[in-house]
């Protein structure tokens, strides 16, 4: 291709930069090698360079980061894979027959995302031919235009967005005008009252109006077809006025067309570059800014349309630079000098350029510099054609905020639920998709949130966000879905990665954050389900990796599960077993064990902690860890609690004068009605306060310490005992105890099985031992199941103790007996 003037210019839809088009474009060139410009251009924008019959050769680097590619991976590839028809003007074939022989084109196109989503792209096409003038290659050059393609909108909300900065007008399906904006009666010249109830021939020549193609125009419109292109139509005084447009069809509920409506882009000012250039100010002079410079960017004359746009008299900037316009450091920058050694060197530049107005204002111009020559062929002024498009700008980046914030969660600007679906949705359309999700639950947020408030919660989701971010790949995605819960999807991670990856997200979340407050830690537990074997479509994988979650949480915080196909058997069997849970409350079929508490010395009886069993008709006897989860979870918690705190109240009355203690669920400090109830059944039963114990877990703290000190006090001002149990294994077991009102410790049994056999847990025994003697607490070692065992808490000073050594659970009447044994000897 020989280099040659440049008269023309490709634009960039979304930045506004240009770069020229050849003069000779219908030439093809004998020279094999890509021109000096088009490598220029390789470096700088997506390059696909492609056979004659469409198969990609190679994808320049801009262009395979752009588009989700790896090196090399499009090579062999056809074209159209990546590239579909939808939304040409011509059909593909036409327009690949045009390039074949020797035309260069522009176009707007559909392009495919690797990962699936649509984008829209304007391109450039021009052959290579070798020695013999045969083509051997063509090259595209494209630049992403989706912003303002619009094509996501819906109907009413693309007509308010595109009414401000288009020219929209309504149809009939007849073709009868029903409504026109005022960008497109002052493009073609005409008032509202004018074009109403008159057909759409009125704009085109008699000749056109008769056509077969545009009867078929209108009856492909009838049926429900787009159409895009570029027209030229007649004004009202008979001027030429080009349009890029697109007619839509709008369907009505039951999906009939009911009208079409036509945005358009009044484009005249490009065609005007072929008709004769005097002719062409005078017309673009009247409804544009025009503006004059010589070849050194000196101002040398300017219409009022473009002194009214930037606010200056003509003897304030006639004599100046260009630069007096720009930006403030950008008239220094090598992009700048650049910009005017292309206009120089008689390149056409067109795009949209941020301006400065007299009153220091910023402005956004769509513009086109054009260069003109004398009748010798010297270059010897630069004219500039403008428009003020600061309103579409501003509704075009207010449009595209609007889409990043439907799509992104506020505290954190991570992709929200929408988002994530829809990235999973793309990810699961290829085939064999692989995709891990990682479902993610915080740990012991829910307390920082409580004590410091929510700008300090949201600090903390902030910088968990961060450390999310830094641990993904590429090609992943991190999520917030709501409070404390987060999902990464995470496509083509292999088996053998996500044990490491699940571990490491472990350690980076569990790193202490530090805050205003001080220190804070948190932790997570994480759910992981995998496609297609968890599910094939984002709500089953989602669902999947809850269940994995809910898994995970019930095995112990800060650990990941997998979600496996047995599972859903068991989500199945849990929901059978809450439904027999709610049928046996009701008939009766739960019932209470006493376990007692010894003095470690004497052995004799000092209490007994109620344990509920379920006598299950067709199971037999199940125990309370394989359906107090599910009573938690289901929220029968509430009605089983409330009888077992009355049975046990109901039994102790009967015994000599020892304490029943009763297991108290998270579940049921957050209902609010604890205090009322146990005031209720105490007075119901007759059992004096004092004799009742409450043990909770570290969890009831940890799920809302305020309300449950609340609730801890209320019962501690009524004369109940309490006690934290499983105390050793918790988050703040030391802040606990000075916190709340408790009287009793229950040291963890995990510790007691140990303590014959690690120095470890006896150290961990003997200091908890010391606090509760430092604190006035009494304290009880669950788990006491041999001599050793028991022996060795006696010489650590341990005065109470709890296990299978010295009396299993048992039911009541068997306790009174022994109970009444421990007072016989004692005599």
């Amino acid at each position: 291709m020989p280099v040659c003037k440049m008269q023309d210019a490709w634009m960039d839809g979304e930045s506004g930069t240009a770069f020229a088009v050849p003069e000779d474009a219908g030439q093809v060139s004998p020279t094999p090698p890509m021109p000096v410009e088009l490598q220029a251009l390789n470096s700088a924008f997506a390059t696909l360079t492609l056979d004659a019959r469409g198969r990609v050769l190679r994808a320049n680097n801009h262009f395979v980061r752009a588009w989700g590619y790896e090196p090399g991976e499009l090579e062999g590839r056809d074209f159209l894979d990546i590239s579909p028809g939808d939304g040409l003007a011509a059909s593909p074939s036409d327009i690949w027959d045009s390039v074949l022989r020797g035309e260069q084109r522009v176009v707007e196109r559909m392009r495919l995302h690797k990962d699936g989503a649509q984008r829209w792209v304007q391109a450039f096409y021009t052959a290579l031919a070798d020695a013999d003038g045969v083509v051997r290659q063509v090259v595209e050059i494209s630049s992403d235009i989706s912003s303002r393609v619009l094509k996501a909108a819906d109907d009413r909300g693309q007509i308010q967005a595109i009414n401000v900065s288009q020219a929209v007008v309504e149809f009939a399906l007849d073709g009868t005008v029903l409504d026109a904006n005022a960008r497109f009666l002052e493009a073609m010249g005409y008032e509202l009252a004018e074009v109403v109830g008159r057909h759409h021939r009125m704009f085109v020549d008699a000749a056109h109006a008769a056509s077969a193609e545009y009867a078929a125009f209108w009856v492909a419109l009838a049926g429900g077809n787009h159409h895009a292109a570029e027209y030229r139509r007649l004004g009202k005084d008979g001027r030429e006025v080009w349009l890029q447009a697109t007619y839509n069809p709008i369907f009505d509920p039951t999906g009939r067309v009911r009208k079409v409506v036509k945005y358009a882009t009044d484009i005249t000012q490009e065609k005007l570059r072929q008709a004769d250039f005097q002719s062409q100010i005078e017309a673009i002079n009247k409804s544009q800014g025009v503006i004059t410079f010589a070849t050194d960017g000196t101002i040398l004359d300017a219409n009022p349309n473009f002194l009214a746009t930037l606010g200056y008299g003509l003897n304030e900037v006639v004599g100046r630079h260009h630069r007096m316009l720009m930006e403030p450091g950008v008239a220094g920058t090598e992009s700048y000098a650049q910009f005017w050694q292309t206009l120089r060197a008689g390149m056409f530049v067109s795009g949209r350029h941020k301006r400065i107005g007299k009153d220091g204002r910023e402005l956004w111009l769509q513009a086109s510099y054009n260069p003109v020559y004398d009748l010798n062929g010297q270059l010897t002024r630069i004219i500039k054609f403008a428009s003020d498009v600061t309103s579409d700008v501003a509704l075009a980046q207010a449009f595209e905020d609007a889409q990043r914030q439907a799509q992104h969660d506020a505290a954190t600007s991570l992709p929200n639920r929408t988002r994530l679906s829809a990235f999973m949705a793309a990810a699961l359309t290829h085939p064999q998709a692989r995709l891990v999700v990682l479902y993610l639950d915080l740990d012991r947020f829910k307390p920082i949130n409580d004590t410091y408030g929510h700008p300090v919660g949201d600090k903390v989701l902030g910088e968990i966000a961060d450390r999310l971010r830094r641990s993904l790949k590429s090609d992943q995605l991190a999520a917030r879905i709501g409070g404390d819960e987060f999902v990464i999807a995470a496509p083509n991670l292999a088996d053998e990665e996500i044990d490491a990856y699940c571990q490491h997200l472990l350690e980076a979340i569990a790193e202490p954050i530090r805050n205003d407050v001080g220190l804070l830690e948190v932790g997570v537990s994480i759910g992981v389900a995998v496609s297609p074997a968890d599910g094939t479509t984002p709500d089953e994988l989602l669902r999947s990796a809850d269940t994995a979650l809910y898994r995970s949480k019930h095995n112990g915080r800060g650990t990941y599960c997998f979600f496996a196909n047995e599972m859903n058997d068991r989500v199945t069997a849990s929901r059978r077993m809450i439904e027999e849970m709610r049928r046996g409350i009701a008939a009766g079929e739960f019932y209470l064990d006493f376990q007692p508490r010894f003095d470690a010395r004497t052995q004799s009886i000092r209490s007994a902690e109620a344990l509920v069993r379920w006598a299950h008709p067709q199971r037999g006897r199940i125990g309370p860890d394989d359906f107090i989860p599910l009573a938690e979870k289901s929220g029968l918690i509430l009605p089983l609690g409330d009888w077992v705190l009355q049975t046990a109240c109901e039994a102790a009355v009967q015994w000599p004068e020892i304490g029943v203690s009763v297991n108290v669920s998270p579940v049921q400090f957050r209902d609010g009605r604890l205090v009322q109830r146990v005031r209720e059944v105490l007075a119901g039963a007759g059992l004096a306060p004092e004799r009742l114990e409450i043990e909770i877990t570290e969890g009831v703290l940890m799920d809302d310490a305020e309300g449950a000190g609340i609730v801890l006090r209320e019962l501690k001002a009524m004369g109940v005992k309490l006690a934290i149990d499983d105390f050793g294994t918790g988050y703040a077991s030391l802040s606990s105890l000075r916190s709340f009102p408790f009287d009793v410790i229950k040291i963890d049994r995990q510790f007691i099985a140990d303590i014959e056999l690690r120095d470890g847990s006896r150290d961990v025994v003997k200091a908890i031992l010391a606090l509760g003697k430092a604190l006035g607490l009494s304290v009880t070692a669950e788990g006491v199941e041999t001599d050793g065992q028991l022996q060795t808490l006696i010489e650590d000073h341990c005065a109470e103790v709890q296990g299978f050594l010295l009396g299993r659970p048992m039911p009541a009447p068997r306790l009174v007996e022994m109970v009444e044994d421990d007072v016989e000897s004692a005599r």
